[in-house]
C-alpha cells in the first residue's frame, strides 16, 4: 500500500512535457484575427508585411524588426532583423527565399532538407515536425551549431547558435523558411516563428 501511495505521488510530482511545438501553435493560434476583439496586449503587435517582389505575405512584429529584400549567390532572399542578441554579437534573422528550378544549385525539397539535417562537427540537426499552415504543410526542425560571429568583417568570437527551420513544399518549388538567434535566447522566438507560419501565404494562395 505505501509503495502505491508512494508511485502515485512521484507520477504527481513529475514535471509536464510540452511538446514546443505544439505550445507554440497553441499560441499562435490565440492571436487575434481580423474583426477579433484583442486580447490583453502581447509583448508586441504585429502587422501585415508583404515585400516588394510579392514573394508572400505574412505579419511581423509592428516594432524592433527591419526589412529588406537583396540577391546573393542562391538568389533572391527577403531578410528581417529583430532585436539585438544579449551578447551583442548578432542580431535575430528570418530569412524567407522561394527556391524553385531556375534556382542556381537547385535541388529537390526532400534532397534539401536531408543535406540540412546532416550533421557535422559542432552541428546538431533536431527532427522533423509537420506543422499545418494556410501555405500547405511545412516540415519544422531546429539546427544547433556553433559559428564565428560576426562573419563579415572585424574580430569574430565562436558562439552557439540555433535556428528554426521551415521548409514549405510549392509545387516542385519551396520556400525555405528561417529564424535564427543565439542559443542562449532562442526560446524567446520559437512562438514567433511559429506565428509567422501560421501568417504565412504566397500570393495568390487562397
Amino acid at each position: 500500500m505505501r509503495c502505491s501511495v508512494f508511485v502515485v505521488l512521484a507520477l504527481a510530482a513529475a514535471p509536464a512535457r510540452a511538446d514546443w511545438l505544439l505550445d507554440a501553435q497553441r499560441a499562435a493560434a490565440a492571436a487575434p484575427l481580423p474583426g477579433e476583439a484583442a486580447p490583453e496586449p502581447a509583448k508586441s503587435d504585429w502587422i501585415g508585411f508583404e515585400p516588394a517582389s510579392r514573394l508572400f505575405r505574412a505579419e511581423l512584429p509592428a516594432e524592433g524588426w527591419r526589412t529588406f529584400e537583396e540577391e546573393d549567390a542562391l538568389g533572391a532572399v527577403v531578410r528581417a532583423f529583430g532585436p539585438d542578441d544579449p551578447s551583442g554579437a548578432l542580431r535575430a534573422e528570418l530569412s524567407v527565399r522561394l527556391i524553385d528550378r531556375d534556382a542556381p544549385n537547385f535541388v529537390p525539397a526532400k534532397e534539401a532538407l536531408d543535406a540540412m539535417r546532416r550533421p557535422g562537427p559542432d552541428r546538431e540537426p533536431g527532427a522533423v515536425r509537420p506543422l499545418r499552415i494556410p501555405a500547405g504543410l511545412a516540415r519544422v526542425f531546429e539546427i544547433v551549431e556553433t559559428r564565428r560571429v560576426p562573419v563579415d568583417e572585424g574580430p569574430s568570437a565562436p558562439l552557439e547558435l540555433h535556428q528554426y527551420v521551415a521548409v514549405i513544399p510549392r509545387g516542385d518549388a519551396y520556400y525555405l523558411v528561417r529564424l535564427t538567434t543565439s542559443r542562449a535566447s532562442y526560446l524567446e522566438f520559437r512562438d514567433d516563428f511559429v506565428r509567422f507560419l501560421k501568417s504565412f501565404r504566397p500570393i495568390g494562395a487562397r
